[in-house]
């Protein structure tokens, strides 16, 4: 936000439960926020948009593309992937679905720092604090619902094919959840995209290198929005 906010309109949804944005609803699905998405950004007056997602916010952009792919000019993927959970990884995602309801948050946010960040990031105070932070400041019930919502996800690879808007796919080099390779392979199937890699960077690419990340989307936003254009 800090990066293209000179430039650009930015809006930055939080996830349900999580951030200011109000409790989920029951059953919450990717669809669910897509479509909230799309509503807020109906009450904003805004038709065409750049969608960039992150981790959940590739499969919420994803989704988006499903419901209404005529108001997406312009996307990026970063650290994220188009295939459904595989069943060992679904199971994980309910179980810490069950834990924080039982639990609380607490008990998830160094586990969740070691799948998020590098080792690198990990160690960087100014970068991991604020992670911790962050989640933090999830409701139970919010990392629950999300959880459960990305749990659920349907496949995106033949969705992704289909795209035929400027699209970007970032991967940071040590992101264990959605490693280099497959994300490669992933922006292979997608016609016209480019691919970057972004050094010492996890899964929060944009938050472990927020300068890259940004001059990243500078240059790709600069070409999918020309000057007249």
């Amino acid at each position: 936000m800090a990066v293209l906010s000179d430039r650009w309109r930015c809006l930055r949804p939080d996830a349900f439960g999580c951030g200011a944005s109000p409790p989920p609803p029951p059953g919450l699905t990717l669809d669910a926020v897509a479509a909230a998405v799309l509503d807020e950004l109906d009450a904003r007056g805004v038709d065409e948009v750049a969608v960039v997602g992150l981790s959940m916010g590739g499969y919420t952009a994803m989704a988006m593309l499903r419901r209404a792919p005529q108001r997406v000019r312009a996307l990026v993927l970063a650290d994220t992937r188009a295939a459904a959970d595989p069943e060992p990884a679904r199971a994980d995602r309910l179980a810490m679905a069950a834990r924080v309801r039982a639990e609380g948050v607490e008990p998830i946010v160094e586990p969740m720092l070691l799948k998020l960040l590098s080792a690198r990031g990990r160690e960087e105070v100014h970068v991991a604090d604020p992670v911790r932070g962050r989640i933090r400041r999830c409701t139970p019930e919010g990392v629950a619902a999300c959880q459960e919502a990305m749990a659920a996800r349907p496949d995106s690879t033949a969705l992704i094919a289909a795209i035929r808007v400027p699209t970007l796919v970032i991967c940071g080099a040590e992101d264990a959840n959605a490693p280099v390779d497959e994300m490669r392979a992933m922006a292979a199937t997608i016609p016209g995209s480019r691919f970057a890699v972004i050094e010492q960077a996890g899964h929060l690419s944009n938050l472990e290198q927020p300068a890259e990340f940004g001059a990243l989307l500078n240059d790709f936003l600069a070409e999918a929005y020309p000057p007249g254009g």
